[in-house]
């Protein structure tokens, strides 16, 4: 006779949820600063001033990106984080991997921003 949960991966760890409690913590400090200096990109168009060519939309859209990235990205880490607990996966790579993820993005939308200046 064979147990219900016999085709379930075995349970993570306890110090691996925490590890990942930890880090999905960390992100959540991190989130709202980025989100902050995000908004800062705005003064790339302190630079549109006499004949300079400048494209406030794009300059818009890298705000946007700058701004937004990094809470989108920390909801959807934090659904998958709970998906794959449902799952008894690992998890403890997912906020490393949303870090990254939120730091480039963040970092394409003050690129966007800052190429709108002519």
């Amino acid at each position: 006779m064979t147990a219900i949960h016999d085709d379930l991966p075995p349970q993570t760890s306890t110090v691996e949820r925490a590890v990942t409690v930890l880090l999905m913590i960390g992100l959540a400090v991190l989130v709202p600063l980025a989100s902050f200096f995000g908004l800062f990109f705005g003064m790339a168009s302190d630079g549109c001033i006499g004949n300079a060519r400048c494209s406030s939309e794009q300059i818009t859209v890298g705000i946007a990106v700058s701004a937004a990235s990094p809470w989108i990205v920390y909801l959807v880490a934090l659904g998958f984080v709970i998906v794959q607990w449902v799952r008894r996966r690992r998890t403890w790579w997912v906020p490393v991997a949303a870090l990254v993820l939120g730091a480039a993005l963040w970092a394409l939308g003050g690129f966007i921003a800052v190429s709108g200046v002519g």
